[in-house]
């Protein structure tokens, strides 16, 4: 079962030392400082000193990105579709749990658009179509899971300095 295999925060918190949390907040803080300056040297090497010639265009070029990223339902699809590497269209519907499927039809095609994710049509008897994640999408996914493991590490440690009842 795989939620048995998730452990709740007052259960991490016997798992977590001091002398763990210090080694990982120090490792943290080097991915930080990696990532920042990685960032600083791709950008100068494409010529882009964080300005644009039109700041309009650029202010809304990262409000799309971010919409399609981070907006509702989006981490939740490209979660289920790195977890799963493929999935349907209902089997997407039913992992996610309320949402309509013109929604997710809508969410879909968006990252489509934005080249996330693959829509392939299957050559059966009826046609079924399976998404999955391009390249792009298995990047953003990857670079986004040292981010939530910290948060789930941070909300381990917040958990393991309340009291014991």
């Amino acid at each position: 079962m795989v939620l048995s295999m998730i452990a709740r925060p007052e259960e991490t918190r016997h798992h977590v030392t001091k002398p763990d949390i210090a080694g990982l907040q120090q490792r943290f803080a080097e991915l930080l400082d990696t990532c920042s300056r990685f960032s600083r040297e791709i950008a100068q090497e494409a010529g882009w000193n964080g300005h644009s010639t039109n700041e309009g265009e650029s202010a809304d070029l990262k409000v799309e990105i971010a919409r399609t990223i981070f907006g509702k339902w989006s981490l939740d699809i490209l979660t289920l579709l790195y977890l799963h590497h493929e999935a349907g269209f209902q089997e997407i519907r039913r992992a996610l749990g309320p949402i309509s499927s013109r929604v997710l039809s809508s969410k879909l095609t968006r990252m489509q658009e934005n080249g996330l994710v693959r829509r392939d049509v299957k050559p059966t008897r009826p046609p079924r179509v399976a998404y999955s994640l391009t390249e792009r999408g298995l990047t953003i996914t990857k670079l986004g899971e040292p981010v939530f493991l910290y948060l789930r590490l941070s909300r381990a440690v917040e958990a393991s300095d309340d009291p014991v009842p």
